[in-house]
């Protein structure tokens, strides 16, 4: 699971770099990457967190 979060941290910062690149707004590359980043530890948690309530259902069974 925390490979995963990571991952989308990672994801997500590359996907802004390359929003920022494909737009041709390298002047505003650092904000595309960390939005990028945000979104990916938003998605990350979110993803954190149903793998871990399912864990603890299926461990409770």
């Amino acid at each position: 699971m925390g490979f995963t979060f990571v991952s989308m941290i990672i994801a997500g910062g590359l996907f802004g770099w390359l929003l920022s690149w494909i737009l041709g707004q390298s002047h505003n590359e650092r904000t595309f990457i960390v939005s990028g980043a945000v979104v990916g530890i938003v998605y990350g948690m979110i993803d954190f967190i149903r793998d871990a309530l399912k864990a603890i259902r299926e461990d409770g069974q």
